[in-house]
């Protein structure tokens, strides 16, 4: 236990670099956060995360999943909970970026130790709504858990997570953690019981000593880092990933930094070791470190893709000057600012002058936070750190210049600095209308209206709003990853008049993304006399994925091929739509694989138009599709991405072909091992009635366990209805905690109860899962309902409801538990809709009954003995035995197995 506490550092300074991902092009100096894998900011190129935010604004949604280490050593490095104040921060910022730009964002917080543990359901987040995720990001803080930092099992839980919930595309995760992917040894079997000692990447390999784990680990770093592994599947499925670490002492954090910087040919840039074969979407990693700098960091990222201007001014001492102040001019293309300053001392007084203002409005540390006046709110949110925020529609004084300075009054900071985070980016966005229905050809111009709009869903804004300068380009950026620059203009005459936009011929087909960027240029501003230049805000940029086509003698494809799930089935199908005239085939060898989860084997896309005499064609116009079999060797969990290699030619000039690479996706889900005994029990018994009775029950005993996967579970008071009515029972995904078993199991503990796998008398009857040690009584959903007043359930414990009687203060009430394999919303309401149309029945089974005195009125019912459950026996009624066991109700079959 020791090796897994100081192996870890403190969440805290993880947390602080999350920030990076947005600030690629910040100016850091001193302490605030900085970016590990380039030492010139403002040279670098677009981060991720950067790109995240383009595909909110244009696509117009996305999620958001914040990961956080549960880690045990974050008792001792964070014991005041400062992750979860900044963690809240972020929340705010985030709800607030939503409001504003329009895009929607969706988040959900999720932690990890030997598991992944989400926390809360998606949320939309907006002002009305980020009380919900702060609730999580509470919930998480206060769960700190004692075994393992284990990073596969966080980022695939993750990724499954996002895939399942987000259609847009637009998809990140924010990792953050100490950099040391850490298992512990099981040094006992209560632990081995509660969180399995095998993992999912090292099947066969006990954690029950420090080979196994040292073993288990190099597993799992090769399983994230190999071509096609996990950080390829991320990429691939396009989230982005930045990862957060701590860099302190001897904490190692190279295999994050691979994971999120060292995709493909981003490695040797990064100067590490390659980890996956894909480069984009890029990742971003960073460090920092303390309550303020978090803060700071929380404020850069809760405004995904704006370019946040980080720098750092001198502290005045005794007056405000001129190397300590930080100014901009504002007009009315701006709606609001904010601000963000980290001072290195404590209780500056901030000093900030309106345009026109003579005397300053001092905001200061040591009185506390001001109510909003004049356009301008503040609060200290730490003794170092401020936030303010400017709004023009309350400010009297907004067009001009605006100053802001620290100081101190007390003259003791001298070469002390305040480093700023200023928001200055304009809420337009620039719109290529009706794109989504526009086709682009290859060597072809398109027609195009471009507009600006207040916001991703906003109106229309008029020329005459602006009276600084503004400036808009479109760019193309093709299926070889080369732009293309399709307009730059800054005459707003242009904007909203249909324009002639020309895809060059060197335009590669395929997949790729419509760029648009815009940026004003604020009114110059005077002052007594003099002019002051108006400040560039940084620019607006949005992304939507396109398809470029191949000239109009050539059919038009659908942008990506999806396969849906697989979980019983190594094959799936799926069409590609196709638009004529042309046609169109599949060659063999088509599938070029960019990920897939280890034991897919052999993966392949196959179709029955295969060659130009067997293809699809469609004449002008007509709407036609490709069949396509996909067909994978073996079961796994994972992702399956990549490209397939379509042909495709104009009618009748089959020697004309193009060849375009449409991306694919499936995901794959191992389904859950249940026993398959009553296969045994037939060879068994055909083999002749001679076999030992015995050898019956052993094959009994080794198959009475609990499948392996992922079991989820959770638990709630609910009011039981009266039997055979119907309860009002509301279950949802805050309720729900997410447990991982390596390996089937004899018994498993969870949420305060335990699950034991039985074998059971009968030879001939499968073995059931029954629910141990409840000194109440129980009873499930499933057949049977229970035995001796515990609750039966199958083998395949997941689909399933227990209700166990023990709210002796509330005899209306039970404590509900459910059983699920997936957190899926539908896969919870079924649960829970046959909890409610069955539970007061079922409970009734297993109740005391009510003791009447010679009047017929309810009289004291302690000691009554309950009733014998309703249904069948789990042996059925065809048990040799009659029903009853040979054994009497000490069967050994019934707690424990002879057999083991």
């Amino acid at each position: 236990m020791l090796r897994h506490v100081f192996r870890r550092r403190g969440i805290l300074r993880c947390l602080i670099a999350l920030v990076g991902a947005v600030c690629l092009g910040m100016t850091l100096l001193s302490t605030p956060p900085r970016a590990v894998a380039d030492e010139e900011p403002a040279a670098a190129p677009r981060s991720g995360m950067d790109d995240f935010g383009a595909c909110l604004v244009g696509r117009g949604s996305g999620s958001l999943l914040l990961l956080l280490d549960q880690s045990g050593s974050l008792r001792e490095t964070d014991p005041e909970g400062t992750r979860v104040q900044a963690a809240s921060y972020l929340a705010e910022r985030l709800a607030d970026f939503s409001e504003r730009s329009g895009a929607a964002v969706n988040v959900r917080v999720a932690g990890f130790s030997d598991a992944y543990a989400p926390v809360g359901e998606w949320t939309g987040i907006a002002p009305d709504s980020v009380a919900a995720v702060k609730q999580s990001i509470e919930a998480i803080g206060a769960d700190i858990r004692d075994y393992d930092t284990d990073y596969w099992t966080a980022l695939e839980g993750a990724r499954q997570d996002l895939v399942d919930h987000d259609q847009s595309g637009c998809r990140a995760i924010a990792w953050f953690s100490d950099g040391a992917f850490d298992l512990d040894v099981r040094d006992s079997r209560a632990v081995r019981d509660a969180i399995g000692s095998e993992k999912p990447y090292a099947p066969g390999v006990s954690l029950d000593d420090e080979a196994g784990v040292a073993r288990a680990e190099a597993a799992g770093v090769a399983d994230l880092c190999r071509d096609t592994g996990l950080a390829d599947q991320l990429r691939g499925s396009g989230v982005v990933l930045v990862g957060i670490g701590l860099e302190s002492g001897d904490t190692d954090l190279t295999l994050m930094r691979r994971v999120t910087l060292a995709g493909g040919d981003n490695g040797a840039s990064a100067g590490l070791e390659a980890c996956g074969a894909l480069s984009s979407p890029p990742g971003a990693f960073y460090t920092a470190d303390g309550i303020d700098q978090l803060l700071l960091a929380f404020d850069a990222i809760g405004t995904p893709g704006d370019t946040v201007r980080s720098s750092s001014v001198e502290i005045c001492q005794g007056q405000v000057c001129a190397d300590g102040e930080l100014s901009f001019v504002l007009d009315k293309s701006v709606d609001t600012v904010h601000v963000l300053a980290t001072t290195d001392v404590d209780d500056l007084d901030a000093y900030l002058y309106p345009p026109g203002a003579s005397a300053p409005t001092i905001l200061s540390a040591q009185q506390g936070d001001a109510q909003p006046a004049d356009g301008i709110s503040y609060q200290w949110r730490t003794r170092r750190t401020l936030e303010v925020d400017l709004d023009a529609a309350t400010s009297k004084a907004w067009d001009g210049q605006w100053r802001i300075a620290f100081v101190d009054t007390r003259a003791q900071s001298q070469d002390k600095q305040v480093h700023v985070n200023l928001h200055l980016t304009s809420p337009l966005t620039l719109s290529w209308k009706d794109l989504e229905t526009t086709t682009l050809r290859q060597g072809e111009s398109v027609d195009a209206t471009i507009a600006l709009l207040s916001r991703v869903d906003g109106d229309v804004v008029q020329a005459d709003k602006f009276t600084g300068s503004v400036s808009y380009s479109v760019t193309l950026t093709d299926a070889a990853g080369e732009d293309h620059a399709l307009l730059h203009s800054d005459d707003l005459s242009d904007i909203e008049q249909p324009v002639e936009l020309a895809i060059g011929e060197d335009v590669a087909v395929g997949a790729g993304t419509v760029t648009t960027s815009v940026t004003v240029t604020t009114a110059a501003a005077t002052d007594g006399g003099r002019t002051i230049p108006g400040t560039q805000l940084d620019p607006t940029i949005s992304s939507v994925p396109v398809t470029v086509n191949p000239p109009s003698n050539y059919p038009e494809l659908g942008a990506r091929i999806d396969f849906g799930r697989l979980e019983k089935e190594t094959t799936a199908t799926a069409e590609l739509g196709i638009t004529g005239p042309g046609c169109v085939w599949v060659g063999a060898d088509s599938l070029k694989v960019t990920g897939a989860p280890q034991g897919a084997g052999d993966i392949t896309v196959s179709a029955a138009a295969s060659t130009p005499e067997q293809c699809v064609s469609a004449a002008d116009g007509v709407k036609a599709s490709l069949p396509l079999t996909l067909s994978v060797g073996g079961q796994a969990n994972g992702a399956v991405t990549g490209t397939v290699k379509v042909s495709v030619s104009p009618l009748d000039e089959p020697d004309r072909v193009q060849v375009i690479e449409v991306p694919m996706t499936a995901e794959m889900r191992r389904p859950l091992n249940v026993a398959t005994t009553w296969s045994t029990f037939a060879i068994a018994l055909v083999a002749g009635i001679g076999i030992p009775l015995a050898l019956l029950y052993l094959f009994k005993s080794l198959s009475a366990r609990i499948p392996a996967g992922t079991l989820i579970a959770g638990t709630k008071v609910v009011e039981v209805p009266q039997a055979g009515g119907v309860g009002s029972i509301d279950f949802g995904p805050e309720d729900l905690t997410m447990h991982s078993l390596p390996r089937r199991q004899r018994e498993y503990s969870l949420a305060g109860y335990r699950l034991r796998a039985v074998a059971g008398a009968s030879p001939t009857a499968p073995p059931y899962v029954i629910l141990a040690d409840a000194a109440a009584p129980s009873v499930s959903g499933a057949a049977g309902g229970a035995r001796n007043n515990r609750a039966v359930l199958p083998l395949a414990v997941r689909g399933n409801w227990i209700a166990v009687l023990d709210q002796p203060d509330s005899p209306q009430h039970v404590t509900l538990l459910v059983l699920l394999a997936s957190a899926a919303p539908e896969a919870i309401e079924k649960v829970v809709a046959d909890a409610r149309e069955h539970l007061g029945t079922a409970v009734a089974s297993v109740s005391p009954p009510v003791r009447q005195d010679e009047d017929g009125r309810p009289a004291d019912a302690s000691g009554t003995e309950g009733t014998k459950p309703a249904g069948a026996a789990p042996f059925g009624d065809s048990s040799p035995f009659g029903g009853s066991s040979p054994f009497g109700d000490s069967s050994p079959f019934d707690d424990s197995s002879p057999f083991g």
